[in-house]
């Protein structure tokens, strides 16, 4: 009976150990750290525009093709569109100090950091970025920040990406980060990047659903 029961507390803690490695590996589901959006009735159009690395070897204008692509295929909830303009001050960042992409030595999210980082870049862009609600007509901006790397000896890609949704006011009304890796048993460069990009497009077309902006 001892020997039954002490059984079953080891299985007991297998299983909670293999829960636990699959949790701490599952981390591309994006984490949502702050959302106050308006009423979706009240939006009846978003516009969504990609900010990359300045060293980044995918060029902007295959992120938004590639988004375009991608959105077209889904039924839309609320008018969408993606910027294709290229505004250096608004759809690049030049280092990871600029990132909305914020950790700690430890890799903990570092939100209140990152937070003000986007702040900071609404306050530098105030006429910029008020001037694409204008032209596009938009009650809600997506900013969506990605970066990613490849690997050529191990055939793996890696990611994390930030999305901030903007107010008219360029209040922050939503906020969420993920990271993820995975193993592709690919080791052709532009195959691993075209996969890198429908993985990081993908993730961001997967939010906008669950955001209730397309279906």
């Amino acid at each position: 009976m001892v020997y039954s029961h002490y059984n079953r507390l080891y299985n007991i803690f297998i299983i909670l150990i293999t829960l636990s490695i699959y949790i701490t590996c599952s981390s591309g589901r994006p984490k949502e750290l702050h959302e106050d959006l308006p009423k979706l009735k009240t939006i009846k159009k978003v516009a969504v525009m990609v900010r990359i690395p300045s060293s980044s070897p995918i060029e902007y204008a295959r992120y938004t093709k590639t988004m375009q692509a991608m959105i077209a295929g889904y039924k839309h909830t609320k008018e969408m569109i993606v910027i294709s303009e290229d505004i250096p001050a608004l759809t690049v960042f030049q280092s990871n100090d600029d990132r909305f992409f914020q950790t700690s030595l430890d890799g903990e999210f570092l939100y209140f950091k990152a937070s003000g980082i986007v702040n900071s870049y609404c306050f530098k862009n105030k006429t910029e970025l008020q001037s694409l609600f204008e032209k596009y007509g938009c009650d809600l901006l997506v900013v969506y920040e990605p970066y990613g790397v490849v690997s050529y000896g191990m055939g793996f890609i890696d990611y994390d990406s930030v999305m901030v949704i903007l107010n008219k006011e360029l209040k922050i009304t939503y906020f969420d980060y993920n990271h993820d890796r995975k193993e592709t048993n690919e080791f052709s460069t532009e195959v691993l990047w075209d996969f890198l990009l429908n993985e990081i497009n993908t993730r961001c077309v997967n939010t906008l659903i669950d955001l209730g902006f397309i279906k």
